[in-house]
């Protein structure tokens, strides 16, 4: 059943559209200390010269009562026959509180971006909102719904285009179920207009199946799609990636 599952979500998984990809949290999660590191390399060479790094990791403490904050980072290179074809890294702060009940929670967050090919030198960030967890079963996993507000800060890697400073709202819906104690499939759908200009917006979509090969390694297989309707001139709208990648998780276990 386990194989069938698996097979089914990379046939599918081959023409979905998603982003960079934010795992649900939540207080109580992981108690303590927890992180993770991961990694994907791909080396060609002969008829084909190319090369492919991409890691990230993860840092996280759960005061298991009222609050859990994390640190995502990641980096992505590629350069084919020795041209560079992809440079970016990426940095996200998040806190998040309960509200009154364990469903409801406020958060904080803070980013920092670049992305040559996407002609983003440094893209910085601050927001906040609230999230409801309105769907809670262990049959068929957990649903969130989050409604806030960030500001935004965009310098160019080209002079054509100017900087920015903008307000955008922030709306997002994730879901994620856990399969026994092996498998996790995980999926989340952004959409970030800009406030004061509804037609300049980010729409962000994400989904990814994780299952554990040997105590806490584990292979991940995800796809991202990110689409600006309004990005740097000359570069594309849309921005697709489909990820096979093995990690390793650290400290407290999940309990849900």
């Amino acid at each position: 059943m386990f194989k069938f599952f698996l097979l089914s979500f990379l046939m599918f998984s081959t023409s979905l559209f998603g982003v960079v990809y934010v795992a649900p949290n939540e207080v109580g999660l992981r108690p303590g200390i927890s992180g993770n590191i991961q990694a994907a390399i791909n080396n060609q060479r002969g008829n084909t010269h190319k090369n492919e790094y991409d890691f990230s990791s993860r840092i996280s403490y759960d005061n298991n009562r009222t609050y859990v904050t994390w640190l995502d980072f990641s980096y992505n290179y590629a350069d084919a026959q020795g041209v560079e074809n992809e440079n970016k890294a990426y940095a996200h702060y998040r806190f998040l509180h309960t509200l009154y009940s364990e469903n409801w929670n406020w958060e904080l967050f803070v980013q920092n971006e670049g992305d040559d090919f996407r002609k983003i030198q440094r893209r910085l960030l601050s927001g906040g909102g609230v999230r409801w967890r309105f769907y809670n079963s262990d049959a068929f996993g957990r649903i969130y719904f989050g409604l806030g507000a960030y500001y935004e800060f965009l310098n160019y890697t080209s002079e054509v285009d100017s900087k920015e400073h903008n307000t955008r709202i922030n709306s997002y819906l994730a879901y994620t179920k856990k399969f026994g104690k092996d498998a996790r499939v995980s999926f989340e759908s952004y959409y970030q207009p800009r406030a004061d200009h509804w037609s300049d917006y980010y729409s962000l979509q994400a989904a990814s199946l994780l299952f554990y090969l040997y105590g806490s390694i584990y292979v991940k297989f995800s796809v991202t799609y990110q689409y600006d309707s309004a990005p740097a001139i000359g570069v594309d709208h849309n921005d697709f990636q489909h990820l096979s990648s093995v990690g390793w998780k650290f400290g407290a276990k999940s309990n849900r």
